[in-house]
């Protein structure tokens, strides 16, 4: 006896290959977002002539995160996130040595009124921090089709 189908099964989407990675870098695009503002407060204490010891003790964790992270994202390799993945490679590098330098900064900072002037400077994360907003966003919207 034959079988006749009324209805067709509802196609299903199919989903990105890299929709497993695709979740986990989102994640991690939005903790280095979340670490931006703690990054940006830091630097404008260390500007103000904070106090170096507590402003390591806060700072030593938020670089060592970042460059953790740095490490997790060589673990996602598809070929469609690569730009991406080197994209908040080079923002989570660059937040961790703004960090690092401008602690050191502060460390000699004494020793010459250079050196106060360009502690002075201190501020924001410049244009990576705007690029990690743009990054995440992007993957956000990627994830929100998957």
């Amino acid at each position: 006896m034959l079988t006749v189908r009324l209805h067709r099964a509802p196609v299903v989407p199919a989903t990105p290959p890299y929709e497993g990675e695709l979740g986990r870098v989102l994640r991690l695009a939005q903790e280095g977002l979340y670490w931006q503002g703690e990054v940006e407060d830091l630097l404008i204490a260390i500007r103000d002539g904070g106090d170096l010891a507590d402003l390591a003790r806060a700072g030593g964790p938020i670089i060592s995160r970042y460059e953790a992270m740095r490490v997790e994202l060589r673990a996602f390799g598809h070929p469609a996130l690569r730009d991406d993945l080197g994209a908040l490679d080079e923002i989570f590098a660059n937040h961790a040595m703004l960090l690092n330098c401008a602690l050191d900064l502060l460390a000699v900072s004494w020793r010459s009124e250079r050196l106060l002037e360009e502690q002075g400077r201190l501020g924001g994360v410049g244009p990576q921090g705007e690029r990690l907003a743009e990054v995440t966003g992007r993957l956000k919207r990627l994830a929100d089709r998957a």
